[in-house]
């Protein structure tokens, strides 16, 4: 076309591209500052020129499509980076929670509370105020561990909430890509250009997806998405979305984990990434393990208290009582076992072998049970166990691991149990001892030499034999008490020598109960002088068990020479003493924690995950925080550019119009002329 309607028809082109791309532009403009647009712009061309008389005229412009500012790699980073920066941020901001927790809690300090309460008992073991204030500080301990118990177990219920909003949100965003992917596939098949819009909203999606859990984007035909989980499992196929579930622990039913919905196999551990991930990771890896750190400290200081309790006399002379109780070893049976009524129960046996983790209890082939470290797999220890004559109970001592399971009824091959020896120790506990009289300050027998006559201790030793203050012992030694021959517990023993020597040679003695001339032999012995010393063990009648063991030693020994064993009275403190230096002890952890290192490792290691957690995440925000910037470098709207358009398309808009009024005078004056 050419001549005057050439003129007219290339500016009306003109003006339609330069409106054209005005339109694109404001669009732009609009939205500056909505998540997850990318910049357009209108791509103009020349049209096809036409042929007049040997020469080719322009035919004007026109816009060929409008075209997003995108890079499909930026924009992957800033996938990977989203899905690191929530997982990591969703870490940091739970292990902030339960490091408060345990920094308020004070364990350090009721535990140091406590046992200077002990420390007065022990130096005054018949005042009633010191012992008053002694079961006081005993009960604060106890109250201090059940609150913290009970505070860590309501963050993991906490955590089954926001999994489960996690997993709804999830789902939803999968099902909005999916239908995306749908109108995206019909779009594609317009000739006239891309669904920009629609394909900025999936890709935001898929960066909100990744906020949730990490995934993994696959581009398939006709510009849809296939959308992956990191353990592979489709999320997004196509038009159709894969829905994920919470689903009640094989084990525990109050914990959730998330399942494939379409097959119901558990995905907890195979997630990553996300505020999903960061949830399961706190869960596994800090929440319950600073629970079980907790519950093996209060275990430990149960134990060690309650034993010790045992070995001693209270005020009215009996043996003592616990002081403590804890929650029990908490056994779960795999929802999915045999239809068989096999059951399990657990009881401490050494809280110093305890290591604060979960195990899975299986059944092998035959009789044999294998025990596992349910975080590494590892397996620590296996056992046909011993069954209960006339019962149809297995006994499965697990003591290197600091417990035993008693298993009954039958169980098959393949029956697998959750083990959780300190999970519930801390929720548990509770101070039991409620009467002062009733803590055991004495010890069980004091040592004196002499005999007693008409109920006066009279000494006329002649030697130099000696005889400890006594301690107490788990197993037997050199001459042990036959409890048969003691009619209670404690009651007067007198050791008196049979013989006399001197260093290097040998006496003998006798045990004797009762007193005068109604005392009665109950075993003999003999001691090497200059030696070791002959030990000495009566038993304990009741639990724990063991003995309280003396030495008798000396160099020289003379025969009638007497020593008597006296139960331990109300200024005795012998067991008091024993209390108070189980706060120095090194009890938990193979022999190697006191409490207090036990109190301090907790805190230690949480407060370390803390911050390594939060160094993450800040770094990792960081990571995002560039791919956003590199991201939106391409992708952004940037009004200043978008400002200088406006003026280039306007003017460009101005001057056709200009072209167009030219042409229209032009015609104007032919129409005249004629």
């Amino acid at each position: 076309m050419s001549g005057i309607s050439g003129l007219v028809n290339n500016a009306l082109t003109g003006l339609q591209a330069a409106q054209s791309a005005l339109q694109v532009v404001g669009d732009n403009i609009a939205n500056v500052n909505t998540p997850g647009y990318s910049q357009q712009s209108a791509l103009q061309s020349t049209a096809i020129p036409t042929a007049i008389g040997g020469l080719y005229y322009g035919n004007g412009t026109q816009i060929d499509s409008v075209q997003r500012s995108y890079s499909s790699f930026l924009q992957g980073q800033v996938w990977t980076a989203s899905a690191s920066a929530s997982g990591q941020a969703s870490l940091s901001s739970s292990l902030q929670n339960i490091l408060g927790m345990l920094n308020n809690g004070g364990v350090s300090s009721q535990v140091s509370q406590f046992f200077s309460g002990v420390a007065q008992v022990a130096a005054s073991p018949d005042d009633i105020p010191a012992r008053q204030s002694m079961l006081s500080n005993a009960q604060t301990l106890s109250q201090t561990f059940q609150s913290l118990g009970q505070q860590l177990a309501s963050v993991g219920s906490g955590v089954n909430q926001q999994i489960t909003q996690s997993v709804d949100q999830i789902n939803s965003i999968s099902k909005q890509i999916a239908q995306l992917n749908v109108q995206i596939s019909a779009a594609q098949g317009n000739p006239n250009g891309s669904p920009n819009d629609l394909l900025d909203q999936r890709d935001h999606l898929i960066t909100e997806l990744n906020g949730q859990v990490g995934v993994q984007v696959l581009k398939q035909q006709n510009s849809q998405l296939s959308v992956f989980l990191s353990n592979g499992q489709v999320l997004v196929a196509g038009g159709q979305s894969f829905a994920l579930q919470t689903q009640s622990s094989p084990y525990n039913q109050q914990t959730l984990d998330v399942g494939y919905a379409n097959n119901g196999a558990d995905i907890s551990k195979s997630l990553t990434g996300g505020t999903l991930g960061g949830l399961l990771q706190f869960r596994s890896q800090s929440l319950n393990p600073a629970e079980n750190g907790l519950g093996l400290l209060a275990d430990g200081i149960a134990s060690a208290l309650n034993a010790q309790q045992a070995q001693g006399l209270n005020l009215n002379g009996s043996s003592g009582s616990a002081l403590f109780s804890t929650g029990a070893v908490q056994v779960f049976a795999n929802t999915h076992n045999s239809s068989g009524a096999a059951s399990v129960l657990g009881t401490i046996t050494n809280v110093g072998n305890l290591s604060g983790n979960d195990y899975i209890l299986t059944k092998s082939s035959g009789s044999v049970w294998t025990l596992q470290d349910r975080s590494t797999g590892a397996t620590v220890a296996s056992t046909s166990g011993s069954v209960s004559s006339g019962a149809s109970t297995t006994t499965l001592d697990f003591s290197s691991e600091g417990f035993q399971l008693q298993v009954s009824g039958t169980a098959a091959a393949g029956d697998s149990f959750l083990v959780e020896p300190t999970r519930q120790g801390a929720v548990g506990m509770q101070t039991v001892l409620t009467d002062p009289a009733g803590i055991a300050a004495a010890s069980p027998f004091v040592s004196s030499p002499g005999m007693l006559v008409s109920g006066s201790l009279q000494n006329n030793n002649l030697g130099n034999m000696t005889l400890s203050a006594g301690q107490y012992v788990s197993g037997a030694a050199d001459v042990r008490v036959p409890p048969s021959d003691i009619s209670s517990f404690p009651t007067n023993l007198q050791i008196t020598m049979t013989s006399g020597a001197s260093q290097g040679g040998s006496a003998t003695f006798q045990i004797t109960s009762g007193s005068g001339t109604t005392a009665s032999v109950i075993t003999n012995g003999t001691v090497s002088l200059g030696g070791s010393g002959t030990l000495i063990d009566i038993p304990y009648p009741n639990p724990p068990g063991g003995y309280w063991q003396v030495n008798l030693s000396g160099t020289l020994a003379a025969s009638g020479d007497a020593f008597t064993l006296s139960p331990g009275g109300a200024g005795s403190n012998g067991n008091a003493q024993a209390m108070a230096a189980l706060a120095t002890s090194k009890v938990l952890n193979n022999g190697t924690a006191t409490f207090n290192d036990n109190a301090a490792q907790l805190l230690t290691q949480v407060t370390n995950q803390a911050a390594q957690a939060q160094n993450n995440a800040q770094a990792q925000l960081t990571v995002l925080q560039s791919a956003q910037a590199s991201q939106q470098a391409v992708s952004g709207v940037n009004l200043d550019q978008e400002a200088a358009s406006l003026i280039q398309y306007q003017q460009a808009y101005q001057a056709a119009a200009k072209a167009i009024s030219v042409g229209s005078t032009l015609f104007q004056s032919l129409i005249q002329a004629l």
